[in-house]
């Protein structure tokens, strides 16, 4: 009987849960425009808070650490950039030169096949028909792309969203032990402890895992470039730099970063080169998935695959790429709240069980 009380009552929160998520996709749907700027400010704060932190413990006004943390962090990001902008910038031309000469080694591959099999299959495809279809067909292609002022336009939003994010992110460090304070006044006395600790639980939990991603997706893509380059995969910083950033999402995500490369390393026209390119990747996630992540994410987020899965689906579907990146930390912080209660009440339920002394 306790086995079907949990069962049904785990049931019934599923339930609840997804009916509130439901609520707040419909009630938070008007406000899209608003949550991603305040979303990215708040992964700031957890990245950057603990320093902020440190440097108030050492007797710095949080206003002066503020602005020193954030004037490294701009100096580290600018830094970066321009070592790797111009890297980039070089290697996606060349990638846009040579990719209709590999169009044409990939169709004439593909013939070659076909002929082995005695299908009389073929595809005419060369580089300057290429050109001439692109040409021929501009306005068609540009329509389907959405239009150079559709692209510039959301160009300049995701740099808006960006400088907003950050300002936000400004404030909020700056005014971060006042708002702590406003909010921890109206949680009434009873429950303040509880709840303090529970925000500090979940808030732990989160930076962490801000953190742990990004410096996990750090090293894959700064350890995928190196080995890919050592094997001589065309284009290998660009490549290391999408599997890097698709390695934030979960499960997935090194599979689809894996893709460019065996996919450019066959169009190179060198089979072996690929085997060497997926072998590399293998190595770099198995480092990471034994030795980075867990000494860099620790035991901040464990959840099961099928709920890792389930909710990247969610995510994707209700924001894209943004939902996917932001909706494992989301379902990791439900389930540390989750736990709480449940631990609270399976305490509560112990402590009335016991008979009174006497």
């Amino acid at each position: 009987m306790p086995h079907i009380a949990r069962a049904g009552l785990v049931a019934w929160s599923l339930i609840g849960i997804a009916g509130v998520l439901a609520l707040l996709w419909f009630a938070v749907r008007p406000l899209g425009v608003v949550l991603p700027p305040v979303a990215i400010a708040l992964v700031v704060v957890y990245l950057l808070n603990p320093l902020v932190g440190r440097l108030q413990r050492r007797g710095i006004r949080r206003g002066l650490g503020v602005a020193l943390i954030y004037a490294a962090f701009v100096a580290v990001v600018v830094a970066v950039l321009s070592a790797l902008v111009p890297v980039v910038v070089r290697q996606v031309t060349g990638l846009i030169d040579t990719l209709p000469a590999y169009i044409e080694k990939a169709t004439a591959a593909i013939n070659r096949f076909a002929a082995r099999r005695g299908s009389h299959l073929r595809i005419n495809l060369t580089s300057a028909e290429i050109q001439r279809t692109v040409l021929n067909n501009r306005d068609a292609i540009i329509s389907f792309l959405g239009g150079v002022r559709s692209f510039a336009s959301s160009m300049l939003h995701v740099l808006v969203t960006l400088i907003i994010g950050f300002i936000l992110s400004i404030y909020l460090l700056l005014d971060l032990p006042k708002i702590q304070r406003a909010v921890v006044v109206v949680i009434p006395d009873a429950r303040r402890s509880d709840i303090t600790m529970l925000a500090e639980k979940v808030g732990r939990a989160l930076g962490g895992f801000f953190r742990g991603q990004l410096l996990v997706a750090a090293f894959v893509g700064t350890a995928s470039a190196i080995g890919l380059t050592l094997v001589k995969v065309p284009f290998a910083v660009v490549i290391g730099i999408i599997a890097g950033i698709f390695n934030l999402v979960p499960l997935i995500g090194p599979f689809i970063g894996a893709i460019p490369a065996v996919m450019v390393s066959l169009l190179s026209g060198e089979p072996k080169r690929a085997l060497y390119a997926a072998i590399v990747l293998l190595v770099v996630q198995q480092i990471d998935n034994h030795i980075i992540s867990p000494n860099v994410m620790g035991r901040t987020v464990r959840l099961h695959p099928i709920t890792v899965m389930l909710a990247l689906l969610a995510g994707g579907t209700i924001a894209g790429i943004f939902g996917m990146l932001l909706v494992i930390p989301g379902v990791a912080a439900v389930k540390i709240v989750g736990q709480h209660f449940w631990e609270r009440r399976e305490h509560l339920a112990a402590a009335v069980s016991v008979p009174p002394a006497g």
